[in-house]
């Protein structure tokens, strides 16, 4: 009876393994122009796991090219979804995993005496409507960052000439690139709405300023594919993420935390009530955050004796980067270490630092993101001089 018990399980676990390696799958290809001769670097198929700040690239599987320079994915399918490619970290390819099979022709390795962060455009072959929409919205990135390079070159020009006409002209350059950027995106995800990969166009808008045509867009996907839980997905991201900035609006109570500083004595928001405070979150190997400080500083002994603390909370990952960083800088006020970064990010919905918060004597939300002369004018406004 046991060793029957034990056959079945065998040929159930065989079944399973089959069926697994059976299952619906696609071919993702490419040729490499110039391959990594040394094999130090592999090439990686995965996808993107977790949520909002959480989010993060996995890799499932890995390659190096053959002979000719070639490399080959066998892609899962049964269930279709966003994948990436990632070819030395040089290159990266996000593509649909459904019925293409796709192929790109990619340079590999930077070969080039003076490397530029200037990514090339990779067109994925053999594609379907539903990668023809990645290809698309892949080509106005492309042209959007050459534009933004072509504009920064002529306002350098420009200035240098001192025609003030020409200087006048181009200060807005970069808001017509960011205009006609947003018009081909949406002219896109409008010719797309029907495809299931409309969701990567849709990432390129502002769920707050292009709600109505985001919100329409996802009930659309929903309605004609009821089992795309990635549309789903994507309208709870921004409905929560709409309902955290209301919650850090100006005039909103600031979210707590506490993290520790040197001696593991923890601080946040709620230690300083009674006082003006400057939310301060920076890092060591971020430049701009450390221009600032001497800035911080004469703000901080400006205003000091006026009822203004600062607090400074470094979200480096290495606390020992943190405490070399902080005895060079020689900042007078209390500093903190977020070692785990990602949920005080999360609620005060910022990626990027230097980022700078004002919170007044109630712990209400006065100003965010400021710095420097922004940060000057709300010091002005709080305390008149």
């Amino acid at each position: 009876m046991k060793r029957r018990v034990i056959l079945a399980v065998v040929a159930l676990f065989m079944m399973i393994n089959c069926f697994a390696q059976n299952g619906k799958t696609v071919t993702f290809t490419g040729t490499v122009k110039f391959p990594d001769t040394e094999n130090k670097y592999p090439i990686y198929l995965g996808k993107y796991e977790g949520e909002g700040f959480k989010r993060a690239f996995k890799a499932i599987d890995s390659t190096k090219v053959d002979a000719n320079n070639n490399f080959s994915f066998k892609v899962p399918a049964d269930k279709p979804d966003f994948y990436q490619v990632r070819v030395y970290y040089f290159d990266r390819i996000d593509f649909w995993a459904n019925k293409d099979n796709i192929h790109v022709n990619v340079r590999g390795i930077d070969t080039a005496k003076m490397k530029i962060k200037n990514p090339p455009y990779i067109y994925m072959e053999n594609t379907s409507a539903e990668n023809d929409v990645i290809n698309d919205v892949n080509l106005v990135g492309y042209l959007d960052y050459q534009q933004m390079i072509a504009v920064g070159q002529e306002q350098y020009r420009a200035g240098r000439s001192k025609d003030t006409v020409w200087i006048n002209y181009m200060k807005d350059g970069f808001d017509r690139i960011n205009k006609d950027r947003d018009f081909r995106i949406k002219y896109i995800v409008n010719k797309y709405k029907d495809q299931p990969t409309v969701l990567y166009a849709l990432n390129y808008l502002n769920p707050k300023r292009d709600r109505e045509l985001v919100m329409s867009t996802l009930d659309n996907l929903t309605k004609k594919f009821p089992n795309l839980d990635q549309a789903k997905k994507r309208k709870k991201e921004i409905l929560d993420g709409i309902a955290q900035e209301e919650k850090i609006a100006d005039g909103q109570k600031a979210p707590a935390f506490a993290y520790p500083d040197v001696n593991g004595k923890k601080w946040g928001p709620k230690d300083f009530k009674g006082k003006y405070l400057i939310i301060d979150f920076w890092a060591s190997w971020c430049g701009p955050c450390r221009q600032e400080i001497p800035h911080l500083k004469e703000v901080y002994s400006k205003y000091k004796d006026k009822g203004l603390e600062i607090l400074s909370v470094s979200v480096d990952a290495k606390p020992a980067d943190w405490k070399k960083a902080m005895a060079e800088e020689k900042m007078g006020w209390p500093q903190i270490n977020a070692v785990e970064s990602k949920p005080v990010m999360a609620d005060y919905l910022f990626s990027g630092i230097p980022y700078l918060v004002v919170v007044d004597k109630d712990g209400k939300i006065v100003e965010k993101n400021v710095r420097g002369e922004s940060l000057d004018k709300a010091m002005k406004k709080i305390f008149g001089m």
